[in-house]
C-alpha cells in the first residue's frame, strides 16, 4: 500500500470515529508530521477523499469532513429542515429567547406593520449534526400571529408553531444574502473566529394572500454552507 494511500486510511478512521473538532482538518504541515510523510503524498489522501466525497476543500479557508456541509436551495419554500431530510442531515434548531417588541422602522416596513406595533421576537441558533450552523433572529406581527410564544411551547419549529396559531401555509418573498465579519457574539455562538467571514441572509414570509408574517435575519457559517439557484429555462 502506498504511503499516501495509508495517510487517505487513517484519515477516514478518523472522520468515522468524529475525531475532528467542529468538522474541519488540521493543516498539511500538521498532518504531514503527524504521518511523517512531506506535503504532497497528505494533499493526496485529501484528494482522494474528496473525491470520494468524505472531503470538502475550500480554497484559502481549509478542509471539511463533508457531512457537515449543507447545499440551500433557493425557492419558495421556507422550511429549511424539510429541504435537508434527503442529505442525510440531523438538523436541530435551539431557541435561545422569545419575547414581544417594538422593532425599529426598516422592519417594520417589510413586515407593513406600524413602527409602533409589537411583534413577537424569536432568537435562535440552528445545528447541523450537533454543529452551529446558523444563528438569528425571526420577528412576527403580534397581531397577526397571536399566541406564537405560547405556541413555541414544548417545540423548536417555526412551522409547527405557527400553525399552532392557524397558519398553515406560507412562502418565501424574497431573500438578501451579503457577506461580512461576525459580531463577538455571534462568533461565540457558532464557534468560529471573529475574522472569518459569514453570510448574512435577510428574508420576508408571507401568507398565501400576500400578507407579510415573518420578517428574519440570519449569520450563517460560510464554510458550510452554499446556496444553489436553479433557473427553469
Amino acid at each position: 500500500m502506498k504511503r499516501w494511500e495509508l495517510v487517505r486510511s487513517a484519515l477516514l478512521n478518523d472522520i468515522d470515529a468524529g475525531a475532528f473538532q467542529d468538522g474541519r482538518l488540521p493543516g498539511d504541515f500538521v498532518l504531514a508530521d503527524r504521518f511523517g510523510v512531506n506535503r504532497h503524498t497528505v494533499r493526496n489522501a485529501i484528494k482522494a477523499l474528496e473525491s470520494e466525497g468524505a472531503l470538502r476543500v475550500q480554497h484559502g479557508v481549509g478542509t471539511f469532513v463533508a457531512d457537515d456541509f449543507v447545499s440551500h436551495k433557493l425557492n419558495s419554500d421556507p422550511r429549511f429542515t424539510y429541504k435537508l431530510l434527503g442529505q442525510n442531515k440531523s438538523v436541530k434548531r435551539e431557541i435561545l429567547s422569545i419575547n414581544e417588541t417594538s422593532v425599529e422602522p426598516d422592519i417594520a416596513s417589510h413586515l407593513n406593520i406600524a413602527p409602533s406595533a409589537l411583534v413577537t421576537e424569536v432568537r435562535s441558533t440552528s445545528f447541523i449534526n450537533d454543529w452551529p450552523l446558523a444563528t438569528g433572529t425571526s420577528y412576527y406581527p403580534a397581531a397577526r400571529v397571536p399566541g406564537l410564544a405560547t405556541a413555541f411551547e414544548g417545540m423548536n419549529s417555526p412551522t409547527a408553531a405557527l400553525k399552532r396559531c392557524g397558519i398553515a401555509e406560507y412562502k418565501r418573498k424574497w431573500t438578501r444574502i451579503t457577506a461580512r465579519r461576525p459580531s463577538s457574539q455571534e462568533a461565540q455562538l457558532l464557534r468560529i473566529s471573529s475574522s472569518s467571514p459569514v453570510l448574512f441572509e435577510t428574508n420576508v414570509d408571507v401568507t398565501p394572500d400576500g400578507l407579510p408574517i415573518k420578517y428574519a435575519f440570519s449569520v450563517i457559517r460560510s464554510d458550510r454552507y452554499e446556496y444553489l439557484i436553479e433557473t427553469n429555462e
